[in-house]
């Protein structure tokens, strides 16, 4: 949209705001002020717009908070905050109306824009996804249509960086047990091995590039690393990984990414394993509202703890995403996976299903809630435990979001977890608890 015809749109929309919609003898919302004053606020934010004035145009809208609260008060108070070179307020401004007005279509469709014209392609995909699902009018809607395939062509490098501070009750995820036997014998157990609690630290960060081939064809390649500082040197941990591939568009609405991958882990300080393999992903879209997205994986184990460990690991994970409107979400995913290893009782099968739903709390919060459900049934009989090992996990997450604060471009979050492990030897019976606070920026 023209700079004329966006100066256009915020007189229409002051106009919009101004004017008494009167319907079968009531008004569809509760009068503003008098007639009179109104007519003079109109002239006078009409004089500003025209003038290009947008900080008295501003000033004279929050200066009157019956409009200024309104949707189209606020979702005008934006426009404005980006005409004055303040992006990260009207972001602030329109992500905390959301959470009190979970409808807002256009809201969500002014921030995808904002996104958009940042160059973050995932927050301006996701945010043109959620008003699509919304009761948005058809110019817009074409315009997300349109920005959606722009993304698909022009996503040439992405950056992503995170932290995190979490204390944790279990921060080893061991057992509260003093003793276990072995062989069927007692043994006394270290306290390095029992349940310890503490709090960890981690720094993570991501780089993906894209390199256009002709047609739908490109080559994608990308790096990623991950530290978790924890108490002592015992459960420190990193990682590093590196993968690339072919990418193939199927349509304007999937695509398909394979990729050759390599993992490097560490653990306390010292080499634990690497993986080296093959993944292939999917990501198709049914609908404008509903996502599909697959992942399957082989790989190879060369484990630094003894040749007992090497081994491989195949696996799928299914997901789907529905898009509820503005500002909610569920998606649902399921996944298996297989260790088979050299040593037979030391493989296992895990399988983990989960369900998530974002909605809007109140005190401008996103919430986003995901209970599950986890197994594990190991391959063979434990010579240590003299049986065959099964481990279930059942466990929770809320991760809150405050949309109105905006910390370096991103929003702050606030993760709380609990989860309960049982399983029929000793070793795989604990309770965990995690308050996880942290940020994470996409570039």
């Amino acid at each position: 949209m023209t700079f004329p015809l966006r100066r256009a749109a915020l007189l229409l929309f002051a106009f919009l705001i101004l004017a008494p919609a009167a319907r079968a003898g009531q008004t569809e919302e509760p009068p503003l002020a008098s007639g009179e004053a109104n007519r003079g606020f109109a002239d006078a934010l009409v004089r500003d717009l025209r003038a290009g004035d947008h900080a008295a145009a501003l000033a004279l809208i929050e200066a009157r908070p019956d409009i200024a609260a309104t949707p189209a008060g606020v979702r005008l108070r934006a426009e404005l905050l980006l005409k004055l070179g303040r992006p990260t307020e009207a972001i602030a401004l329109l992500e905390a109306h959301l959470t009190q007005d979970d409808t807002d279509a256009v809201a969500r469709y002014q921030l995808g824009e904002i996104h958009f014209a940042a160059r973050r392609d995932r927050a301006a995909a996701l945010a043109y996804r959620l008003a699509l699902s919304g009761q948005l009018d058809a110019p817009r809607r074409s315009i997300a249509a349109a920005r959606l395939a722009e993304i698909e062509t022009r996503r040439d490098l992405r950056l992503s960086f995170s932290a995190a501070v979490a204390p944790d009750s279990n921060i080893n995820g061991a057992t509260n047990a003093t003793s276990v036997e072995l062989f069927g014998l007692p043994f006394t157990l270290s306290d390095e091995a029992r349940r310890r609690g503490g709090v960890s630290a981690s720094v993570g960060a991501s780089a993906e590039r894209r390199w256009r081939l002709s047609g739908r064809y490109a080559i994608k390649g990308g790096a990623s690393t991950l530290v978790v500082d924890a108490p002592g040197r015992t459960f420190d941990q990193s990682q590093w990984a590196v993968r690339a591939g072919p990418e193939l568009r199927l349509t304007d609405q999937a695509r398909l990414d394979l990729a050759a991958t390599y993992r490097d882990i560490r653990f306390g300080g010292a080499a634990l394993e690497t993986w080296s393999g093959a993944q292939a992903t999917l990501e198709a879209y049914a609908r404008h509202d509903l996502r599909w997205d697959a992942q399957a994986h082989l790989d190879h184990i060369d484990s630094h703890r003894g040749p007992g460990l090497d081994g491989w690991s195949y696996g799928l994970q299914v997901g789907r995403t529905r898009f509820l409107g503005p500002s909610a979400l569920w998606r649902a995913n399921v996944a298996i996976d297989v260790h088979d290893l050299a040593e037979a009782q030391a493989g296992y099968r895990e399988a983990r299903l989960s369900a998530g739903r974002l909605f809007a709390l109140p005190l401008s919060t996103l919430a986003y809630v995901e209970p599950y459900a986890q197994t594990r049934r190991f391959a063979d009989r434990s010579s240590l435990f003299g049986v065959r090992r099964v481990d279930r996990e059942y466990g929770a997450s809320a991760r809150l979001s405050r949309r109105d604060w905006l910390v370096l471009g991103a929003f702050p979050f606030v993760q709380l977890s609990a989860s309960r492990a049982t399983s029929n030897i000793v070793l795989g019976r604990y309770a965990r608890q995690r308050v996880e606070f942290g940020f994470t920026r996409d570039f």
